[in-house]
């Protein structure tokens, strides 16, 4: 068998605070919540790829970890601005401000919650 891409696993410090990113501001859709063995997790749908979000119980957080660390995630959006809009209004760490090239990609760099670096990207028509 080759090598299949099965999910991106976020390890979270606070899955109430990602859920409130990934569901409530980018619209992701909860497929299941449990609770395994102390541990958290909740499935996220991102097209036809799954987020897993699992928070591990505080006495095995690593509260060192640095979870930025190069890792970068791309969402493409619909109407950009009014996403970009509603991010700034809830005071979502901004890494990148929103970009409206006339042709390409609008994009827009955001951290979520435990500091993981979000693209938001919409396709612009080309001027042909």
């Amino acid at each position: 068998m080759s090598s299949v891409f099965a999910n991106l696993i976020l390890d979270v410090g606070d899955i109430d605070r990602s859920l409130a990113f990934y569901h409530d501001m980018l619209n992701l859709p909860i497929d299941r919540q449990e609770v395994l063995e102390g541990h958290r997790l909740a499935y996220l749908h991102a097209g036809d790829t799954q987020i897993l979000l699992l928070q591990q119980p505080k006495n095995e957080q690593d509260p060192s970890l640095h979870r930025s660390g190069g890792l970068v995630m791309k969402f493409y959006v619909s109407e950009i601005w009014k996403v970009a809009s509603n991010l700034q209004e809830k005071r979502v760490k901004i890494l990148q401000e929103l970009e409206m090239p006339a042709c390409g990609e609008r994009t827009f760099l955001v951290a979520d919650p435990d500091g993981y670096a979000v693209l938001l990207a919409e396709p612009v028509d080309t001027l042909n």
